[in-house]
């Protein structure tokens, strides 16, 4: 058995011979003379990392611009912005960004690396939006499920393996939802300008305005035909001129 040679590290865990650096702070492991005696009283990490094996668990895989990763939480950065309803809802369209209901537009930016047993060779960001506050914490252990848009990876699934629950944000559209209902929007009017183009070219507006007009003019006759003849009954009196 072997224990960590860092005297700072607050590890009290018994690692196996086949382990080398310490999962918590990366030093070096060394012989421990002592292990037969407090092996009874210690339970060795072994069984605790080794639950699920590393190599079953890649640190991200993608797909078809789709991006999974499973580590842990190194730095979190977050701010808040006003923008306008134009803005969010231009940042939504072009830039895939969930359309927030509130009055601030909050954004977060995790940086993961992978779960190992030894020094991370790689690290990557990941861009949140929503009010995560308190949910996400340095060291979770977190699976993230994320958009590749190229110049930045928007996550839209988080579950934290450290508490065993889903995150998630605050009140928000997903961007694919708005994109859908501009879309129908647009489509509804080019059918509606095309169907209305087909009746101007078919004479069938015409024919509709030259009824609607022929329909009207007696109504408009008769109420001419009235004013005069309230006029004719009921005359004006003109005002007397002064000399």
């Amino acid at each position: 058995m072997k224990i960590c040679s860092n005297p700072n590290c607050e590890s009290s865990f018994l690692f196996g011979d086949n382990k080398t650096t310490c999962p918590f702070c990366h030093a070096p492991l060394i012989d421990n003379n002592g292990a037969a005696i407090t092996q009874q009283l210690i339970t060795p990490v072994d069984v605790v990392f080794d639950s699920e094996p590393e190599e079953d668990r890649p640190f991200i895989s993608c797909s078809l611009g789709s991006v999974e990763c499973t580590g842990r939480i190194i730095e979190i950065e977050h701010q808040a912005l006003f923008y306008s309803k134009i803005h969010k809802l231009f940042n939504t369209i072009i830039r895939g960004e969930p359309f927030q209901l509130a009055h601030q537009s909050v954004e977060y930016t995790i940086r993961v690396e992978p779960i190992v047993d030894g020094i991370p060779t790689e690290v990557t960001d990941f861009c949140l939006y929503g009010n995560y506050l308190g949910r996400l914490q340095v060291g979770d252990e977190v699976h993230i499920k994320a958009k590749d848009c190229g110049h930045r990876r928007i996550a839209r699934s988080i579950v934290n393996l450290s508490t065993g629950s889903p995150v998630k944000p605050g009140l928000q559209i997903s961007a694919p939802v708005i994109r859908t209902a501009l879309l129908a929007v647009l489509m509804a009017i080019v059918i509606l300008a095309y169907l209305l183009v087909q009746l101007v070219a078919s004479g069938a507006v015409t024919a509709l305005f030259i009824s609607l007009i022929a329909a009207i003019m007696p109504i408009i006759i008769c109420i001419v035909g009235l004013g005069f003849l309230f006029r004719s009954i009921f005359p004006s009196r003109r005002r007397r001129r002064r000399w």
